[in-house]
This record gives C-alpha cells, structure tokens and sequence, in this order.
C-alpha cells in the first residue's frame, strides 16, 4: 500500500513501513545533517531509522547552514 505524506509542503508517496531515513535517503538529502519536525514535533536524529511514516503525516525538512 502507498501512503502520501507533505515534505516542505509537496506531495510524496511513501511505502508502507517506510522510515524518516529511508524516506530522506531516498530524496537524496542523508540524515546526518538533516533536521526533520513530523506533524509539528521534532523528531530525534537517533530515531530516523525507526519512525515510520503515517499516510498524512506533514514533514518540515531542513539542513543546518554554516556560515559568518
């Protein structure tokens, strides 16, 4: 079954049982430095493998900048 979840508030189809890390893996963005909110809460870089994403879920994805 395929769900659809909102990252940055576009559309994506997600697999049954599919992960925050496999999900951001997939988009090519790597979770070492990614920062995930799922549903408004953040979600702990130690949990990216275990959250499984839900149909409807709204991600808030962002990657730190360094810079002076």
């Amino acid at each position: 079954m395929t769900a659809s979840v909102r990252v940055n508030g576009r559309a994506e189809p997600v697999a049954e049982g599919e992960t925050v890390a496999g999900l951001l893996e997939r988009l090519g963005l790597g979770a070492r430095y990614a920062l995930v909110e799922r549903n408004g809460e953040a979600v702990e870089r130690e949990r990216y493998e275990e959250v499984e994403l839900e149909d409807g879920d709204r991600l808030v994805v962002a990657r730190p900048v360094a810079g002076g």
